[in-house]
């Protein structure tokens, strides 16, 4: 592929500017949290409500793999769907099958129901958080990508968070299936809200961008790293913080549900503090170099909890994690949306989405098996982790020097 001269950057919208010209916006971050916060609010009883049924425990964790495989069959069609149908019809269309599925889980009388629930709603997902995250690269601008990309994390960061205390409050009144039952009552809203307000959304012209299939951009060595990185990053977060961070806690220093809860929440924490940091970031400094360095940083903090001495330590590189993992996210989408035809974001978004539910759902799996297999221990599957990482920042950094030689 031929390599065009850089486009010299615009100066960065300031916030008020970036909301006065995207009067949806509002719309999509309300919508997003409520929907981050709908599967959130299952957290806190999804093995105790899969354990009512009487089933083995290798089956609770299909309640988590079922949706997982429910999003990445929806994600694709949903990116192709977006330039066919609209994007309205996926708004409001995804989070009211995510509410059909909380009523099919929280009504239900066999397992078998419940997991049929989970896929419902996996789909929902899918086809809701594609066309969102479509509908954010259609309002963005270089002038406002950063600001727009950083608002749409905290939206899901804000929802996620708040889901398992909800559920925790829908358990307490409804009983086991409350938090399936309160998300279908969200699920709907949610929709009924994208049904009222949601207005389709053009997509903004981008100098510099040859005019290619959806599939060539998709398979261009540019692109097909960044699917990569977002693999890897979604990986991370299932299986670095959410997995092994738990396991090591616990058998190193016996650290309470409480500590490993406030160490998650530390690691929440700073990505919502460093979402200002990475909107200036992201609109004054190429991406490559942005993801590549958040990335670097994620390595040394993978390394740090993996040696940790004491708690106390964990809990520092947590809190670094979220510092690093807060930039690399939206820097990721943004950048994608950059290397991007605008008439293909929507096969591309897909994509997108895709290569981090592909990581979310395959890397508890195969790490899993690793650290049983092996005797590297819970932190050597961190050390792991962060070589994969490291693969990672070398493929993008390689690929990127390749296409500027001339290359696709």
């Amino acid at each position: 592929m031929t390599v065009q001269a850089p486009i010299p950057r615009p100066a960065p919208a300031r916030w008020s500017e970036v909301l006065r010209g995207t009067p949806a916006l509002p719309m999509i971050l309300v919508t997003v949290a409520g929907h981050m916060m709908l599967f959130g609010m299952l957290t806190p009883v999804m093995a105790t409500y899969a354990q009512g049924f009487g089933v083995p425990g290798w089956q609770i964790g299909l309640m988590i793999s079922l949706f997982a495989v429910g999003r990445l069959a929806a994600d694709l069609p949903a990116g192709v769907l977006a330039g066919r149908t609209g994007l309205r019809l996926l708004l409001w269309g995804g989070p009211a099958l995510c509410g059909v599925g909380g009523l099919i889980g929280g009504l239900a009388t066999e397992y078998a129901q419940v997991l049929a629930g989970r896929i419902v709603q996996g789909v929902g997902s899918g086809l809701y958080m594609t066309a969102a995250t479509i509908y954010v690269a259609r309002l963005s601008a270089p002038d406002n990508r950063g600001k727009l990309m950083a608002m749409f994390q905290g939206a899901m960061l804000v929802g996620a968070s708040l889901g398992p205390v909800t559920g925790g409050w829908a358990a307490a009144a409804l009983g086991p299936g409350g938090p399936f039952l309160a998300g279908a009552a969200i699920g709907f809203a949610t929709a009924l809200a994208a049904a009222i307000m949601a207005r389709e959304p053009q997509a903004k012209p981008a100098p510099g961008h040859a005019h290619r299939p959806p599939l060539a951009l998709i398979l261009s060595l540019p692109f097909l790293s960044v699917l990569a990185v977002n693999l890897g990053v979604f990986l991370t977060r299932t299986v670095g913080q959410w997995q092994l961070l738990p396991l090591l806690a616990t058998e190193r220093f016996a650290a309470s549900p409480g500590q490993i809860g406030l160490a998650i929440t530390l690691s929440a924490v700073g990505t919502l503090a460093v979402l200002p940091l990475t909107a200036r970031l992201i609109e004054r400094v190429p991406g490559v170099p942005v993801i590549a360095g958040s990335l670097l940083a994620t390595i040394l903090c993978l390394v740090a909890i993996a040696l940790a001495p004491s708690m106390s330590m964990l809990l520092a590189a947590m809190v670094a994690m979220g510092l690093a993992t807060g930039v690399t996210g939206p820097a990721i989408a943004a950048y994608a949306v950059e290397i991007s035809d605008p008439e293909h974001h929507g096969p591309a978004m897909g994509a997108l989405r895709f290569a981090g539910d592909l990581g979310y759902l395959v890397g508890p799996i195969s790490f899993g098996f690793i650290v049983d297999a092996t005797d590297i221990g819970q932190a050597g599957g961190m050390l792991l982790n962060a070589g994969l990482v490291g693969a990672m920042v070398a493929l993008l950094v390689l690929t990127r020097r390749r296409a500027r030689h001339g290359f696709s």
